[in-house]
Order: structure tokens, then sequence, then C-alpha cells
């Protein structure tokens, strides 16, 4: 007996590398926020950067070792297409999220509110994850974008200082991580 598969599926690797990519950029990204909450919060020692720099090198190795085992599989024409589609849109979302930052960033400096720019650009970068997640049909990524805002927001209930920025910063970072892990782990799964 033989099951028929509908012509719409897309049998090529060219998905999973785009969750592998996905998974690495948040990584990266989840990296330097981590460093910014150890920066940011003035609890930059070595044993602390140490720390850090391991989980980092976890999830930047982990989905960059994934990403490279699906470089031979086939990429399908179809795929190509569907980046085509979306790119678009995927550079516009970015370029409105790095401008917002950079005004959001020079506002609050300028009327003396340098302290709430961990705020500002978690939330911004948060709420770039929802346009993202419908456009790459990623539902974790509104839960990424989700936890990154309620994280920043939760950081405002705490007196200016170092503290604040270790929980805003450190928010943003761990929902970054937690979602490469997310994804990751189902690629590892999707590949059984």
């Amino acid at each position: 007996m033989t099951t028929a598969l509908p012509n719409s599926l897309d049998l090529s690797a060219a998905p999973l590398r785009g969750r592998a990519i996905g998974a690495l950029i948040c990584g990266v990204f989840g990296a330097v926020w981590m460093f910014e909450a150890a920066y940011f919060g003035a609890i930059a020692t070595p044993f602390c950067l140490t720390v850090i720099a391991l989980f980092a090198a976890t999830f930047v190795i982990w989905p960059a070792t994934q990403l490279l085992s699906l470089r031979h599989a086939p990429f399908s024409s179809a795929a190509g297409q569907q980046w085509s589609d979306v790119s678009k849109a995927y550079w516009t979302i970015v370029a409105v999220e790095w401008l917002a930052c950079i005004v959001a960033g020079n506002v609050l400096s300028n009327i003396g509110r340098s302290g709430l720019i961990p705020q500002a650009i978690g939330g911004i970068v948060g709420l770039h994850f929802l346009p993202l997640a419908r456009i790459f049909r990623a539902r974790i990524y509104n839960s990424t974008g989700v936890a990154m805002v309620l994280g920043v927001l939760a950081s405002l209930a705490i007196p200016a200082g170092n503290l604040r920025n270790i929980v805003a910063c450190g928010a943003c970072g761990l929902a970054l991580w937690a979602t490469a892990t997310v994804i990751c782990v189902r690629i590892r799964l999707s590949s059984k």
C-alpha cells in the first residue's frame, strides 16, 4: 500500500534550513542580549562573562551544526520561490525594527531617559517577531515576541538601576535562546 503525498508538500531541506537559520539568528542575538545584561547590569566579571560565553557558544554552535548538516540536501525551486515571496517583507520588517531602535535610543538619550533604552529596544525587537511569525508561518515567533515584550515591561516594575537592566536584557536573551532551543529540538525530531 502506498500513500500519495500532496503536490504542494516541499520535501526538500529548505524549510529545515530556514528554521536552522532562524535558530542561529536567535542564538547570536540572544548572546548579544545576555552580554548586554552583564554590561548594563554592571556584573561583567570574568566568571559571569565566561558563563555567558559558554551558553552563547552552545546556542550558536547547535543551530550552526544543524545548518551544516543540511548543506548537501536537495533544494527545490519552490523553496527559492517561497523565500522570494517573503524576502521583501522580511527586509522591510528588519529595516523598520532597526530604524525604530535608533530613533528610540536617540529620543530617550536626548530627553534624559537613557536608562530606558534596554526596555525600548527590547520591546521593539519583541514586537518585530509578530509579523515575522506571520510571514514565516512560525507560531513560535509569536511566543518569542510576547515573552520579550512582557519581560521588558516586567522590568519596569523594578526601580531604575542595574537590576532593572539585568532583567530587561536577560529576559530578551533568554526568550531568544529558548526559541533557538525549541527550533533545534523540532529540527532534530523532524529529521528522525
